[in-house]
């Protein structure tokens, strides 16, 4: 592993060690959407001093962290690891997560109405999640397991109806971006997530889901844009110029 520097992308850094996001995240840089951002331009828009970044990252990778090592998951694993985590708990867990802010909103809205923003936003990007996932399951994964096969089975991969993977993956990084600025957004109102005095267990509750919620669209984020995307890209490049 090369040693970090201010030239090397953030969303590279994570990639390598995903343990690094923690460290991303307490000096509150975007480590997923703008993971191409260099760490000295990430820390620019921070205000913060990189070298300070570099030590903390430095510091992490010499103890040991307990983050899986990703980079070095074969490609099919990866869209496993996609589907059968972040996909599934979102069909099986969205609208019971929804329906718990329905109901502190309606508690707690009078107090507090930054709740009815939160309320609106978490149901106007669950119905944008809802077709991302569904246009990655149908769509863009299927194709991206024959890739994947074909390479390994030493043939070539039934042809592409969108003709490269390029159209669609720049496609569901748009709505990458889109998804990481609502749920930013959402973090705002909240104040990060934290439960006001007058909060009650629900509340909490809602604070502690919708927490765990935003960790894990950054996590499949960054699977996506600094690993999966860029492994099936390099995949068809090379059998393009085979």
């Amino acid at each position: 592993m090369r040693p970090l520097s201010k030239e090397m992308t953030v969303g590279e850094m994570v990639a390598n060690d995903f343990n690094r996001a923690k460290v991303f995240e307490h000096f509150g840089i975007d480590y997923c959407c703008h993971g191409s951002d260099t760490l000295e331009t990430a820390c620019k828009k921070q205000n913060i001093n990189p070298d300070s970044v570099l030590n903390r990252l430095n510091r992490t990778q010499e103890t040991e962290g307990g983050a899986p090592d990703f980079s070095a998951w074969p490609l099919d694993l990866l869209l496993d690891y996609v589907l059968k985590k972040h996909h599934r708990n979102f069909h099986l867990h969205h609208q019971e997560l929804q329906q718990l802010i329905e109901k502190v909103a309606s508690v707690h809205g009078k107090h507090h109405p930054e709740l009815y923003k939160v309320r609106d936003a978490v149901v106007e990007s669950f119905e944008e999640l809802d077709s991302h996932f569904a246009k990655e399951e149908q769509v863009l994964f299927p194709h991206l397991y024959e890739m994947y096969n074909a390479q390994q089975e030493d043939r070539e991969p039934a042809p592409f109806h969108c003709g490269s993977i390029a159209y669609p993956i720049r496609q569901m990084m748009l709505e990458h971006d889109t998804a990481g600025e609502t749920w930013q957004h959402i973090a705002d109102l909240t104040e990060d997530f934290t439960t006001p005095a007058d909060g009650c267990a629900s509340y909490r509750l809602m604070n502690r889901q919708l927490y765990q919620f935003f960790e894990d669209l950054k996590e499949h984020v960054s699977l996506e844009n600094n690993l999966i995307f860029p492994g099936f890209l390099r995949m068809e490049s090379a059998e393009k110029d085979f």
